[in-house]
């Protein structure tokens, strides 16, 4: 009994042996499959990898009264629209350190002429809530809020007129418009509207908000209004609003809501960057003409170009780059006193490399070509190269 016991303990333990080196040897087989039936070594190898050793051979010559309609390149090389893009040997550029003074606070406010806007570095759908919130907050009541024309209209609000020595006591706790009218200097009370229109920014991802405020006397019917102008009835009272919602978008938390209403405004650039039929690189700028110019200009000084000349009414700067060695940081005040460590900013004359921006006004945009004023005609990748310095800089 205690034998056939035995045997059949040992049938078992067989078994088991025989189906674990069955079970190792279909592993093997199964892991291993692959490589030698498709891999690089085996029966049936890829041709995934075929191009890359693929070489440019001459074209088929068919017999005549063939037609060659349906015979096509298995791997054809497109044909270039833009030639010399590089040369065949170039020098390639330093990395250009990046201007830390243009990403000191998101939020600026800018004035051209007798406009001023606020500038934020967002998308106007993160911008929207944010504004929308600042008024709602302060019991302003909307009359108009349409996110596909970024215009939001505020109700008439019963307010007076500031005298001109408080105003460095206003906060947004003055804002309240029905706040008694003896904790503030009145001249004239009034009713007054605010429009904010967004719109997006030169660069993509930024956001302009323009602020217009109208006002008329507090006892005036509201259709006595004057109509939304350029500018407003009151500076200061625009002023003031700037300065209260700069603030607050200053500080509004680093993870801001996305309005779906306001995406119909658009976050794209209105500086491009292209080639024109003949393979030259430009920029279009999407800005009335005025500020375009200006733009121009003010960008220059921030990619390190010197201004020498220029002229309006042809549409030309003249320019020439300043080299690194030139962008030292500002000595300090007692070596600026003392003339201590004085610089010689001229440049040496095999150091000039006289550059000239042509702006032309075609359409909305103004289009911006560069060319070297004496010497070789610059590469288009050299004109590349500075057009983007310069673009990243328009504002």
């Amino acid at each position: 009994m205690n034998i056939s016991k035995n045997l059949s303990s040992l049938r078992l333990l067989l078994n088991l042996k025989l189906a674990l080196k069955s079970l190792i040897l279909v592993s093997i087989v199964t892991l291993s499959g692959c490589s030698w039936l498709f891999g690089e070594e085996g029966y049936f190898p890829g041709q995934a990898n075929d191009y890359l050793d693929a070489k440019e051979s001459a074209e088929i010559v068919l017999p005549e009264g063939i037609s060659a309609e349906n015979i096509r390149d298995d791997y054809p090389i497109p044909e270039l629209t833009l030639s010399q893009v590089l040369p065949v040997k170039f020098e390639v550029p330093r990395v250009e350190p990046l201007d830390m003074l243009d990403n000191k606070g998101s939020v600026r406010v800018q004035r051209f002429e007798q406009q001023q806007w606020i500038l934020i570095n967002a998308s106007p759908s993160e911008v929207w809530p944010l504004v929308s919130n600042f008024l709602l907050s302060n019991n302003i009541v909307l009359i108009t809020a349409d996110g596909t024309l970024g215009l939001i209209e505020t109700d008439w609000l019963s307010s007076s007129l500031i005298d001109t020595s408080v105003l460095a006591d206003i906060d947004l706790a003055n804002l309240a418009f029905s706040e008694p009218s003896e904790r503030r200097s009145v001249k004239q009370a009034i009713k007054e509207q605010f429009r904010f229109k967004l719109k997006a920014g030169v660069q993509k991802n930024t956001t302009e908000i323009l602020v217009t405020q109208r006002s008329i006397a507090l006892n005036d019917s509201v259709d006595t209004a004057p109509n939304w102008q350029q500018t407003s009835t009151s500076q200061m009272r625009e002023d003031n609003m700037v300065k209260l919602l700069s603030e607050h978008l200053a500080s509004a938390p680093t993870q801001p809501s996305h309005s779906l209403l306001a995406q119909g405004i658009g976050s794209a650039s209105r500086v491009i960057f292209n080639y024109d039929a003949d393979g030259r690189p430009y920029l279009a700028l999407y800005l009335p003409y005025d500020r375009a110019w200006a733009s121009l200009g003010l960008a220059l000084k921030k990619s390190y170009f010197k201004v020498t000349d220029l002229n309006r009414s042809t549409g030309v700067y003249y320019v020439h780059s300043i080299p690194k060695a030139k962008k030292e940081k500002k000595r300090g005040f007692f070596k600026r006193l003392l003339g201590i460590g004085k610089v010689d900013e001229s440049l040496p004359a095999d150091e000039i490399d006289p550059l000239s921006l042509n702006a032309q006004q075609d359409g909305t945009a103004l289009i911006i070509y560069v060319q070297r004023e004496a010497g070789p005609a610059l590469r288009i990748n050299e004109q590349a190269f500075l057009l983007r310095r310069i673009q990243g800089k328009l504002s």
